[in-house]
């Protein structure tokens, strides 16, 4: 008899319709699978990531839904066995081709990796994305722009019990580029998310220890001149700032929001790039 376990199960929603019937996108049930995370094209088709247990490792899978057909088989995404492989990202652009991103361990520490589904041809191969073996590799995050170009980031220790935060450009066509530091300051840095306009511009948020408290900090990331200098975007110190989010307009707008202690409770804080 099979073990109980956790499994992916979706739902769609039908504007004019409502909410459909609940379906199970997974059926190998080996083990637990969780941290389930979905995108969608402008089309209406989506692809959905997760981790699994198979025995012995966790591995990332995936699922499609084609509009007007639906879910199609759970697949595996990646084949390294060496470690675990955890809470994957992914994103979708127009046309319906996705990149997804999650930390692996292989066996002495977690690198980031990443692979590639184009529409109408599926997966491809799982790729390492950073090469710096000082430490860790943890939390990536992906957007992705009108034409396919993405952005991915992350925290990565590096050997001094410090975190800083790491992108690689993933150009369409060509592939991903060399990962980059996208800031120096000498302190703990982590909880990184991003965001594109349809151009490929970004901004990247992150929380970042000063010595005294933990801050705010943002870099942008501009088509033709790369990153700029990271930047502190929240000057209130009377207590800790956690968990930035961000969002950009089609015009390269952006707002950032996040909680912050002022010494008695927690209070939700935001700040405007024009």
């Amino acid at each position: 008899m099979t073990a109980p376990a956790y499994n992916i199960w979706a739902n769609r929603y039908t504007a004019g319709s409502g909410w459909g019937a609940a379906v199970l996108i997974e059926t190998d049930n080996t083990d637990d699978a969780s941290s389930p995370q979905i995108a969608m094209d402008p089309s209406g088709n989506a692809l959905a990531v997760w981790r699994q247990y198979d025995g012995p490792h966790r591995s990332i899978w995936a699922n499609r839904y084609a509009a007007g057909t639906g879910w199609g088989t759970a697949a595996l995404i990646e084949t390294d066995n060496v470690g675990d492989a955890s809470n994957p990202q992914i994103a979708v652009d127009v046309n319906g081709n996705a990149l997804a991103v999650w930390p692996q361990n292989d066996g002495t520490r977690d690198n980031i990796w990443a692979n590639r589904y184009v529409a109408g041809t599926g997966w491809g191969t799982a790729a390492l994305i950073e090469t710096d073996n000082a430490g860790n590799a943890m939390h990536p995050q992906i957007a992705i722009d009108a034409s396919g170009n993405a952005l991915a980031v992350w925290s990565q220790e590096d050997g001094t019990h410090s975190s800083n935060i790491w992108a690689n450009r993933y150009m369409a066509g060509t592939g991903w580029g060399v990962a980059v530091l996208i800031e120096t300051n000498p302190w703990e840095a982590s909880q990184p998310q991003i965001a594109l306009d349809p151009s490929g511009n970004a901004l990247a948020v992150w929380a970042q220890h000063d010595g005294t408290h933990i801050n705010i900090w943002a870099n942008r990331y501009t088509i033709g001149s790369g990153w700029g200098t990271a930047a502190l975007i929240e000057t209130d110190n009377a207590g800790h700032a956690y968990y930035p989010q961000i969002a950009l307009d089609p015009g390269g707008n952006a707002l950032a929001v996040w909680y912050q202690h002022d010494g008695a409770r927690y209070n939700i804080w935001s700040n405007r790039f024009q």
